[in-house]
Parts: C-alpha cells; sequence; structure tokens
C-alpha cells in the first residue's frame, strides 16, 4: 500500500489494514446499508449488468471527458460496492474509495485486483472525520450521499478541504422539487423501521416489488416512449412507493429484466431505510454551493438537475 501511505496523517494508519479494507470504524450506524450493497453487490456494476448506466452518469455529473480522468488522484466518498470505483479505475484513476458501511467489503471483492496493483484503497470511515492530508486530490466525488449524513452544509464544507489547487469537486444532492420528490417513501419510513433485522426488512421489500413489478411492467411497457398526456401517466407511475428505475431500463434495452427486478428491490430497500434524508431546492443548493466558493475558494463550474436529483461541478481556485 506504499502508493497511497503519503496521504495520511499518520503514516502508521496502515497498521489497521486487513482483508483488503483500511477500516477507522466499527460501528454499524449504517449498517442497513452495508446489508443491502453486499447482498446486491454487483448489481449496479456496468461489467456485471451490461449496460453503462454507471459511466454515463459519471460523465454527465462531472461533465467529463473518459480521459479526463486518466492519472488523476481521486477521492470518492460513500463508495459502496464500487459501481463509480470500477469506472473510475478503468478509466484509468488511482482511487481511495471512502465508505462508512461495510458495503466497502463488497467494493473490495469487487476489485481486490486494483488494490493488490496499488491502484485502489479502500477505507472504512466517517467522511467527517478522515486522517486524510488536505488539498492533495485532484478529485473528489461524492454522489449519492450528502443529504444522507444529517449535515449537508457541513459535508460539503468537509469534503471541499481535500480538493488540491486547480481540482474538481464533483458532487450531487437529492432534490426536494415536485419533479423528484416521492412523497410515498416519507410515509412508508415509520412503518418500515419497526421491522426488526435487514433480513426481515429485506424479504418485505422483495414480496411487496414481485407483487407490483409485473403491474408495473405492463403498464410501463405500453406508456414507453409515448408522448402527450401518456408522460404525465408515466410520472404517476414513476412515484410509485417502490422504485421502477431497473424496469425503465429494461424498456430501454439496457439490462435485462431479472436486472430490472433485482434493481427494484435494491433501489427500494435503499430508499425504505435511510436513518437520514434532507434533500433540497435547487434554490437552496445554489445557496449552499455559492456560500461553499465564498468560503473555501471556489469557482462554481455548472449547477444542473440530475436523474437523482441536483448535481454541481465545482473547481478550486
Amino acid at each position: 500500500m506504499n502508493t497511497f501511505e503519503n496521504l495520511f496523517l499518520n503514516n502508521k494508519i496502515t497498521e489497521k489494514y486487513s482483508n483488503g479494507v483500511i477500516s477507522l470504524i466499527e460501528d454499524d450506524y449504517h449498517d442497513n446499508f452495508g446489508f443491502q450493497w453486499n447482498q446486491f453487490n454487483k448489481l449496479q456494476l456496468d461489467s456485471f449488468n451490461g449496460s453503462n448506466e454507471s459511466l454515463d452518469r459519471l460523465l454527465f455529473q462531472s461533465k467529463l471527458k473518459e480521459g479526463d480522468f486518466k492519472d488523476k488522484l481521486v477521492l470518492e466518498l460513500g463508495a459502496g460496492n464500487g459501481r463509480f470505483t470500477e469506472i473510475l479505475l478503468k478509466l484509468g484513476a488511482k482511487v481511495v474509495a471512502v465508505d462508512y458501511s461495510t458495503a466497502i467489503n463488497a467494493n473490495y471483492e469487487n476489485h481486490k485486483s486494483y488494490v493488490n496493483d496499488n491502484k485502489l484503497m479502500l477505507v472504512r470511515g466517517s467522511l467527517f472525520d478522515l486522517p486524510l492530508k488536505k488539498e492533495v486530490f485532484d478529485i473528489v466525488i461524492c454522489y449519492g450521499v450528502i443529504q444522507h449524513t444529517g449535515d449537508n452544509k457541513g459535508c460539503l464544507d468537509t469534503i471541499s478541504e481535500y480538493v488540491k489547487k486547480d481540482g474538481l469537486l464533483l458532487v450531487d444532492i437529492y432534490s426536494n422539487s415536485i419533479k423528484h420528490f416521492n412523497p410515498f417513501i416519507y410515509l412508508i419510513r415509520p412503518f418500515f423501521f419497526r421491522i426488526s433485522g435487514d433480513r426481515k426488512k429485506l424479504r418485505v421489500v422483495e414480496n411487496f416489488v414481485n407483487k407490483v413489478f409485473p403491474v408495473q411492467l405492463k403498464v410501463l411497457g405500453y406508456l414507453h416512449n409515448r408522448k402527450g398526456i401518456f408522460k404525465y401517466l408515466k410520472f404517476v407511475i414513476n412515484r410509485s412507493p417502490n422504485s421502477v428505475y431497473g424496469i425503465n431500463l429494461y424498456l430501454d434495452g439496457k439490462i435485462s429484466i431479472k436486472h430490472a427486478r433485482d434493481w427494484s428491490i435494491c433501489d427500494t430497500y435503499d430508499a425504505w431505510m435511510p436513518k437520514h434524508d434532507h434533500p433540497v431546492s435547487m434554490r437552496k443548493w445554489r445557496k449552499l454551493l455559492n456560500n461553499l466558493a465564498i468560503q473555501k475558494e471556489f469557482d462554481v463550474m455548472s449547477v444542473f438537475e440530475c436523474g437523482q436529483g441536483n448535481a454541481a461541478v465545482l473547481k478550486k481556485t
């Protein structure tokens, strides 16, 4: 692990290295995420599902080209099982991937060859308390995470400190706009939290998805690519209590029907079980970013809607 040792404030940190992961924490506060991504450890990997979904999302949200990642030192926060880790590595980046949960173990299993080749370091730790040197990374990426930390502003402030001069901060956050907001999941969560055990929770999700999936598939198949009033009907179906994102990927010819069902189960579990979920409006998002730009010396290069809500690209000045 010598390639990465100089990134840490305490070089002895690698003494905590075992089973492919540097573990800085032991509690299970977010381990429902860990359970989820160890159950669906390969599902969202492009190499496994046959799509370019993760690659396309990374390029769209970063506003970069594939060659822009080559030889860059990247800090990926909230890396999970590694859907973006895989892409970053294939594009030639060296990556420090961090996750609070045991999902980082699935990341290791998926990318252990890169760990052995000193192109990837995996860390289980809190992004609020990482013993990493500041201003050393070419790119810091944090997708699908900020709204789950319980402190949107604090998260942005903290992760921005790792970006080097002229480096990029790539971030997104869930939106509470009508276009993105799904009220059903907030109604379900109080009841879902009362179910004891992650496996039992997953069985509840599986049973629900298996009942509604065939109907949703049929309806969305009929509405697929139709315009006019049909797009509003599709919008209603897309606000279902369970995720239909996988169905839409299947109808677009990107993944198999089996992967579509599994994706629905995985995303539904993901939506029903967060302990923190703080989406923001575009106006609030811009305010957070503009304040960050002033306080931490960044240029806000781009702010825009994305499939998950709102995203942004910032450059350290």
